[in-house]
């Protein structure tokens, strides 16, 4: 690393950083203003990143593709500085890692549900392939398949309203 923190001397700008991690400039840049890296900066002003960086952005991204939260991410972030040892920082560092991990353990829960509730309705749906009638309300009520297919909850997505009283 040389004394600006670059690969080889190597400095990448925004663009390049944006394309590689596959995330717009503006989101980059909300990044950074939450704190989560610290750029250098040209005379001009012009931001130039490290590999590093770059390996961090690329971090960034997958966690909050991840779902992880953003503050999450920068209370992370914010910890090493705000600690007088490493042992203190390990176990706030820890903490935060059981939060997002319980989070996301909840998410996969209801993530799980979910397609196990789609795999159920394409199961139903079959019984309504070759079916020739029109598929409103009235033509599929005294078939044993629509009662089946509202037994999940995306079908209730799909299928017609009742009339309103209007």
């Amino acid at each position: 690393l040389d004394a600006g923190g670059h690969v080889g001397g190597r400095s990448v700008k925004i663009g390049e950083v944006a394309k590689r991690v596959g995330v717009s400039i503006s989101t980059l840049r909300m990044y950074e203003q939450r704190r989560l890296l610290r750029t250098s900066r040209s005379a001009g002003g012009t931001r130039h990143y490290s590999e590093g960086d770059v390996a961090r952005f690329s971090a960034i991204v997958a966690l909050v593709q991840a779902d992880v939260p953003i503050d999450s991410l920068a209370a992370l972030a914010h910890v090493r500085p705000t600690h007088a040892s490493g042992d203190a920082a390990s176990y706030t560092v820890e903490s935060h890692l059981s939060a997002i991990e319980a989070a996301l353990d909840e998410r996969l829960r209801l993530l799980q549900s979910v397609r196990t509730d789609l795999r159920r309705a394409r199961q139903r749906l079959a019984g309504c392939h070759g079916c020739r009638k029109r598929p409103i309300r009235k033509n599929c009520d005294s078939c044993t398949v629509a009662g089946e297919l509202l037994e999940t909850r995306v079908m209730r997505i799909v299928w017609d309203q009742e009339p309103s009283d209007d």
